[in-house]
């Protein structure tokens, strides 16, 4: 049937064509509901391309617990690549997505991929399309991925990949829309069908439609089922047998599963064929649509499922095919009720799913397989935990997970394993700590190493010292810390476990750096060493990790952005996101602290925008994004820190619980709020001095000196506060000129002469930071100096919304029409940043879009007599 109402779409796919015939590699997103004709719209693109160029076309599963890498087992069979021996013998998602990447890259000419129905990609499909996405750049290939959207939820697993590849410029989203009316008035030309009505019916929906028209029924069917009923009711029984069973095979529908089931004779097959119910596909039989086979499943009593799903399961077990599709035989052998073939095939397609990184699968594997466990031998039954609890805590499943290892950890204390209980006991140590449940984490630490002592020494003992090692760094005990850290390299050494060596050193360097700078950053760099040296990805991102976070922590933030940058290199390479998310969060607030403000925000968005992002990347980006908009006077500060400190105190640890605290005395201050300020800054001074945590003690102390309370400091205590609070304003702001902040440095000159507080005023200006500038400006008047520089132009200081000079700009840019690309060209901004200020503006201005700002300033005259903006506005303070 020809296509009606999607010229606009091909034109779309067309001219993406041609930007990668420039060698410019493009990423295509094709979206809609399903039935709404994503799939027709990219055949019909193909078919004009595919006599010239190669074509590749992967489909993904739509089985409950989808076989890992399908689609690209699709893609395997068309290609000469060597993929499909690396798909057979399980190879790593990296090495598949690397062989896939260089071959396009090597491609003569232009290359269309298609990935069809990635809503229902497992995990490791999705990894390998966020690494194609994120160098797609780099080939000359078109890169075409369809879903629904109305079946993607925020947490939905492709949103994360979404919202990754929105950050690049190589992606263009082509929505599908519904048919109009008239579309549907052309479809149903020569039918005795009212087109109106069924255009309301349908909701323009093509497949909907086509199946109304298919039904030869008199009136509109009220739903899709009854449109596709009313199709197969034209079948003879031996086809409508048959159309049964194609639907419990699945999506590919192999000609000889479906004689070995049924039976029936190939008349059988022509006549679901001729009515449109399946077509062929390849060397195969598939469903026209997925809504169609979904729509026949519906309709089987639960004893013919029962039957039909057995006798799959028979066929699938006697061939001869190799490899076999482990997740297929789990998934039919459990609507089979065959316990047996369940306990043989869910743990297999579990291993097979986490070989390729598809943990997400294999842990729906495992827990299959738990669901028919509880005849098994205890032994047997403990190993299923542990596998199911292993992969549920890297897919951030903990409290099941827990549950799990917690189970097997009774099941090897009945059997008398001292030695497996030990080792779950320690797993369960960094399950709970994962889930910020630290007293539970602590409790059951001490219990394994009172267990495992009472053994031979062990690597499990090596693996619980660490864990305690850790445990006490993270509440910031140095010595406790630096101790049972030495402990555990000694004794891993003794069974070669470098993997636990890295990580102690990893332990012993983030205890010694609050306190001794260089020595933690030797330890830190020896952990990255032995990580390297013996191909510890994971081990890799942690030492980058830590010598960024404990930098910023120490106000070191020049190492720290330089730490940050190359371990977000890393785990871009490496696809390692937790990881990334995180130095993204400290990132932004080194950022924030070396004066780079508009960078700070557009971090920051990007770590809180990802979906399923951890508790401690939310902390650290919503303290930057709170401490930044209290100091710019944007809206919102309460909302970023009240959630921050939310979440810091479920850590019940000094390393989140200080920098909130600290974040919310500041922002008090500068609303003026003497008595929140001390309250706040109360709040975790004791645990800080408690710990002798310098620069918490001394940050914390500053603002409670602010709010006019002094106290004695500790000799400890951080120098740059000391000597603020000391009176001596000079040392302070050389102390933090050095150390790169710019902020802390006007606010130690602003305590200053007059010199000092009017350079002050031109930092705090250049940086935009209206409330203390604003603050020092009424100062400086009150004591009566003169030649004080002018503040924000007069229509920005006294506009009603409160807008930035900044924001004023784009809201200019905005009345003149421009995108945000436009915006961020004009104002030599980045894409992102330009649309955190055109969040702001619309926040500040209580509208809900662009239309509705722009209609709000011309009707208000916001913009006062000058319509046109300032195309260059004052630069950004670069720290020397």
């Amino acid at each position: 049937m020809e296509l009606l109402e999607r010229e606009l779409q091909l034109d779309a796919l067309r001219a993406a064509l041609d930007e990668v015939r420039t060698g410019n590699g493009r990423v295509i997103l094709v979206s809609g509901e399903a039935g709404i004709g994503k799939t027709s719209l990219v055949e019909q693109f193909m078919a004009e391309y595919r006599a010239t160029r190669p074509v590749l076309w992967g489909t993904c599963d739509a089985q409950f617990t989808p076989r890992p890498l399908a689609a690209v087992y699709d893609i395997a069979q068309q290609t000469q690549l060597e993929l499909l021996p690396l798909l057979n013998k399980g190879a790593d998602w990296l090495i598949i997505a690397r062989t896939l990447l260089t071959w396009l890259a090597q491609s003569d000419s232009p290359t269309i991929v298609v990935f069809e129905d990635v809503h229902w990609a497992d995990e490791a499909t999705l990894d390998l399309l966020k690494f194609l996405g994120r160098r797609i750049w780099q080939t000359t290939s078109l890169l075409i991925l369809t879903y629904r959207d109305d079946e993607v939820s925020p947490r939905h697993p492709l949103q994360i990949i979404l919202g990754d590849l929105a950050t690049t410029n190589a992606v263009r989203r082509i929505p599908v829309p519904a048919l109009s009316e008239n579309a549907v008035r052309q479809m149903a030309t020569g039918q005795e069908v009212n087109p109106v009505a069924l255009h309301r019916q349908t909701n323009g929906n093509p497949f909907f439609i086509t199946e109304v028209l298919a039904s030869k029924t008199a009136g509109i069917p009220v739903t899709v089922l009854d449109a596709v009923l009313a199709r197969v009711a034209r079948l003879s029984l031996s086809g409508r047998a048959l159309l049964e069973a194609a639907a419990v095979i699945g999506v590919r529908v192999e000609p000889w599963l479906l004689l070995e089931i049924t039976g029936a004779e190939s008349a059988a097959t022509e006549e679901c064929l001729a009515v449109g119910m399946l077509q062929t596909q390849a060397d195969g039989l598939a469903f026209r649509h997925e809504l169609a086979r979904q729509t026949i499943l519906d309709t089987l009593s639960p004893p013919r499922k029962l039957v039909l799903h057995r006798l799959v399961l028979a066929a699938l077990r006697a061939s001869s095919a190799e490899p076999h599709d482990w997740a297929r035989l789990a998934f039919h052998a459990e609507a089979a009720g065959d316990r047996e073939a369940v306990l043989e095939y869910a743990p297999l397609a579990a291993r097979q799913a986490s070989a390729v990184n598809a943990h997400r699968e294999a842990a729906a594997q495992y827990a299959r397989a738990l669901r028919f466990a509880d005849n098994l031998p205890p032994a047997e039954h403990a190993l299923l935990l542990e596998a199911y609890a292993t992969e549920c805590n890297i897919v951030e499943l903990r409290p099941d997970g827990i549950s799990a290892r917690r189970q097997a950890v009774e099941l090897w204390r009945t059997l008398g394993n001292a030695l497996k209980e030990g080792e779950n006991l320690v797993l369960l140590i960094i399950m709970y700590f994962g889930v910020g449940q630290t007293a539970a984490a602590e409790q059951v630490s001490r219990a394994a190493i009172e267990l495992l002592e009472s053994l031979p020494p062990s690597r499990q003992l090596a693996k619980a010292y660490r864990m305690q090692a850790a445990l006490h760094m993270l509440h910031r005990n140095q010595a406790e810390a630096i101790t049972w850290g030495e402990k555990a390299i000694t004794l891993a050494k003794r069974f070669d476990d470098v993997e636990t060596i890295a990580n102690a050193y990893n332990t012993i360097g983030s205890a010694w750096i609050v306190t001794d700078f260089q020595r933690g950053c030797d330890y830190l760099e020896h952990s990255l060493s032995i990580a390297r040296d013996n191909d510890l990805p994971m081990q890799i991102a942690n030492a980058f990790t830590n010598l960024g976070s404990g930098s910023g922590e120490v106000y070191h933030y020049h190492e720290a952005d330089r730490y940050l940058a190359e371990g977000v290199a890393y785990t871009v390479e490496y696809d390692l996101d937790v990881s990334r998310l995180y130095m993204l969060a400290w990132q932004a607030l080194a950022h924030l602290h070396l004066g780079r403000w508009h960078e700070a925000a557009d971090m920051a968005a990007t770590v809180l925008q990802y979906p399923g992002v951890s508790a401690i990347s939310q902390i650290m980006a919503l303290l930057a994004l709170g401490r930044l908009r209290a100091r710019r006077g944007d809206p919102g500060v309460w909302s970023a820190l009240d959630d921050a400190l939310s979440l810091a105190e479920q850590t019940q640890t000094l390393q989140r619980i200080a920098p909130v605290r600290a974040a919310r005395a500041e922002a008090a201050w500068l609303l003026g709020d003497q008595g929140r300020t001390l309250t706040e800054a109360r709040a975790a001074y004791d645990l800080a001095v408690n710990k002798r945590h310098p620069w918490f003690t001394g940050e914390l102390a500053f603002w409670r000196w602010r709010a006019g309370e002094w106290l004695p400091l500790p000799p400890w205590t951080a120098v740059p506060f000391a000597r603020h609070i000391e009176g001596s304003w000079q040392m302070a702001a050389a102390e933090w000129e050095r150390l790169g902040c710019v902020y802390e440095q006007a606010c130690a000159l602003a305590d200053g002469d007059t010199a000092a507080q009017l350079a002050a005023l031109v930092l705090l200006e250049q940086l935009e930071a209206a409330p203390a500038a604003n603050a020092l400006r009424q100062k400086l008047h009150t004591e009566g100096v003169r030649g004080i520089r002018r503040g924000p132009r007069p229509a920005t200081r006294e506009h009603p919304y409160s807008l930035t000079t900044r924001q004023m700009d784009v809201l200019a840019l905005l009345v003149d029409g421009l995108s945000n690309a436009y915006i961020a060209a004009r104002l030599s901004i980045s894409p992102r940043t330009a649309e955190h200020h055109v969040t702001a503006v619309l926040a500040k201005l209580g509208v809900h879009s662009r239309s509705e700002a722009v209609a709000l300033a011309l009707q208000l005259n916001l913009l006062g007599a000058e319509q046109a903006p300032e195309y260059f506005p004052p630069p950004h303070f670069q720290p020397k």
